[in-house]
């Protein structure tokens, strides 16, 4: 059976070449990006990931049991962890700041990889499961997180703060990211929590 590579993508693929520690782990990270933004996770084999990276099979073997985990692992590791935002404990700022912060990174080939990932996740339940807690959750928790505070502060009104109106920004986060062509800027974020969030979650004036 004919190889799903042409021969002149072939001679674009990295030479293998003698590297350890970061710069394999690297090659790997990227080759896994590349292969779900070309040929979807479906597709995707530690063959492809080895020969994209020009690197052995041997080291993806060593650490990954399947494809599930490496790609799991691969776009947990290069997402932005919440706890590298540092809040100012301004409700509208911090809500703009924290989604800015876990969404700055999905440009590009990585947002292509992201994209791909979510149309066939589907069809995949260990995929999805572990997609939505590894990758989505923590950024849901930590935009929850700053709306309690915000309840605390008596700022936002805590009966409000339901599963309903969580989903909202959550499929915002997720339609404005990941599935828009262009990619997701400040002013998005912005119209998103003021046009929708905040008016549902604030308390209103007396």
């Amino acid at each position: 059976m004919a190889s799903r590579h042409s021969t002149a993508d072939l001679t674009e693929r990295p030479v293998r070449t003698r590297r350890r520690g970061a710069a394999v782990e690297k090659a790997i990270s990227d080759a896994v990006l590349a292969e779900l933004a070309e040929v979807g996770f479906g597709r995707l084999t530690f063959d492809g990931v080895a020969e994209r990276a020009g690197t052995g099979k041997s080291p993806l073997y060593r650490r990954w049991p399947d494809t599930t985990s490496l790609v799991i692992d691969t776009l947990e590791k290069l997402g932005s962890d919440p706890d590298g935002y540092e809040r100012t404990g301004q409700l509208r700022d911090d809500l703009i700041g924290l989604t800015h912060h876990m969404t700055a990174s999905l440009t590009g080939e990585r947002a292509d990889a992201f994209r791909s990932l979510l149309g066939e996740a589907h069809r995949y339940p260990q995929l999805l499961a572990r997609f939505t807690s590894q990758i989505l959750e923590p950024l849901f928790a930590a935009l929850t997180a700053v709306l309690l505070d915000g309840a605390e502060r008596g700022e936002v009104n805590p009966e409000r703060l339901t599963p309903p109106v969580l989903e909202v920004l959550h499929a915002l986060v997720i339609k404005r990211a990941l599935l828009d062509t262009h990619d997701l800027t400040e002013q998005d974020i912005a119209e998103m929590i003021d046009q929708v969030l905040l008016p549902l979650v604030l308390i209103s004036p007396r």
